[in-house]
């Protein structure tokens, strides 16, 4: 999860600038509570000074274009496929092991 305040967005319902802070969110796909592939991105803004709540999917404009800037800087982490590298893995052991 990645959040940043930005300076060009205006609040619609309060009219106060600087104070929306834009959240980028991170989802995995977990089998028995252990990560194995990525879910993709979804992101949620809320003001600071009147709390209003914006999903990705009624996001004003302007709010939506501050989202798009910030989830190009955000990296999906390595350990949401910790699963699936650890199963690759002990298949190439398994294969690998008869030749040894």
């Amino acid at each position: 999860m990645k959040s940043e305040t930005s300076n060009e967005v205006t609040c619609p319902k309060c009219n106060t600038q600087n104070s929306t802070k834009v959240s980028i969110i991170g989802v995995y796909k977990h089998l028995v509570q252990i990560p194995f592939l990525s879910g993709g991105k979804s992101g949620e803004s809320i003001c600071i000074s009147c709390n209003q709540k914006f999903t990705l999917k009624n996001m004003p404009a302007s709010i939506k274009l501050a989202y798009f800037e910030l989830k190009e800087t955000v990296k999906t982490p390595i350990w949401f496929f910790s699963g699936l590298i650890v199963v690759k893995v002990l298949v190439l052991v398994k294969i690998f092991s008869r030749y040894f």
